[in-house]
């Protein structure tokens, strides 16, 4: 088995060639199982979420002023302040995806749309890639929620956003993550880069 960088660990964790059997199959996502024997000689069984990926857009209008989404979330049990997201259709562009999204949850439409970064969301326990972009020149359309979607646009300013990731009010992890990504952007572009 090929070797880190560092040699001491191989490229590929235990259990990655073995069989991936579907034990939940979802509208949005399904659970496969691994069964495998590790290097010790133990069994091992993991679970994992077989995810289609995702976008998550951060809009920024004219003025600077940035737009959220208050969104209810059935996992944690309240709403939540994040960027607008949604999963990947098959086969679907995430920038095409992102446009898509802007669309239904905030109700603008993009003349431009940047892409910032993809990242794994929780790679312990799933294989969600979040592609994550900036769209700009809004144009303000309706909103076309899906069934049981419980949406109200926010807008903040960069400094109230970073305020509450500090003190809390911001806590959902893409939306932490792409944020990081765009103050970084914002970054290389004060500096001349």
């Amino acid at each position: 088995m090929p070797m880190s960088l560092e040699g001491d660990q191989p490229d590929r964790p235990g259990g990655s060639a073995a069989p991936r059997r579907l034990v939940h199959e979802g509208p949005v996502f399904n659970v496969r199982r691994v069964d495998y024997t590790d290097a010790g000689g133990r069994a091992i069984r993991k679970d994992f979420i077989e995810h289609p990926g995702a976008v998550t857009v951060i809009p920024e209008e004219a003025d600077g002023t940035i737009l959220l989404v208050r969104v209810g979330r059935i996992a944690v049990g309240r709403f939540l302040l994040e960027f607008c997201a949604g999963k990947l259709e098959v086969g679907e562009d995430p920038a095409a995806a992102a446009g898509r999204e802007l669309e239904e949850e905030v109700g603008r439409r993009a003349a431009r749309i940047k892409p910032l970064a993809s990242y794994l969301t929780s790679p312990g326990c799933s294989d969600e890639r979040i592609h994550a972009f900036h769209a700009t020149d809004l144009q303000e359309i309706s909103t076309r929620l899906e069934p049981g979607e419980e949406i109200e646009v926010v807008r903040m300013r960069p400094d109230e956003i970073d305020a509450a990731i500090l003190d809390g009010r911001i806590e959902d992890g893409k939306t932490m993550a792409a944020w990081h990504l765009f103050r970084q952007h914002e970054t290389l572009r004060e500096g001349g880069s």
